[in-house]
């Protein structure tokens, strides 16, 4: 994925083909919570249910693993305060399997939100990422999409 200057985000897809025999696809845990680290992030979604097309807000909230206190250590990622990149569960992949979203406007220190929308049903999977003091954190969800 790139961003050229003053132009909008271009992906590429390479197809490759690697020796061996394939694994059976990835598990699908739809658990709202994961410690990445020395960092727990639960993720809140603004809808009970997500439906194509539908505006939603997904809020990671970011606390210290060890005893549950908020974090007082993030820092801009890329000059956002977080970064998002979503993948439809889907074979082939096709440029319209990505979505890419900027962290919204938000005060708060340990809570980064995300407006997005998703373009088709089915599963995907979200990659949050975030700056702890120079210490990147990627903590990833699966989403059902109906």
């Amino acid at each position: 994925m790139g961003k050229p200057s003053g132009q909008k985000e271009e992906v590429s897809i390479l197809k490759t083909q690697v020796p061996g025999n394939s694994q059976s696809a990835p598990k699908i845990d739809l658990n709202n919570t994961k410690t990445v680290g020395d960092t727990t992030v639960n993720l809140t979604l603004s809808q009970p249910k997500l439906k194509v097309g539908q505006e939603v807000m997904l809020t990671f909230d970011l606390k210290q693993a060890a005893n549950e206190r908020p974090i007082t250590d993030l820092q801009l990622y890329l000059g956002e305060k977080g970064h998002l990149v979503i993948l439809k569960q889907s074979s082939p992949l096709t440029e319209a399997d990505y979505i890419h979203a900027h962290a919204m406007k938000d005060p708060s220190k340990e809570k980064v939100q995300f407006m997005t929308s998703f373009p088709q049903p089915g599963k995907y999977k979200l990659w949050g990422q975030f700056n702890r003091n120079g210490k990147i954190v990627v903590a990833d969800f699966w989403v059902n999409v109906i």
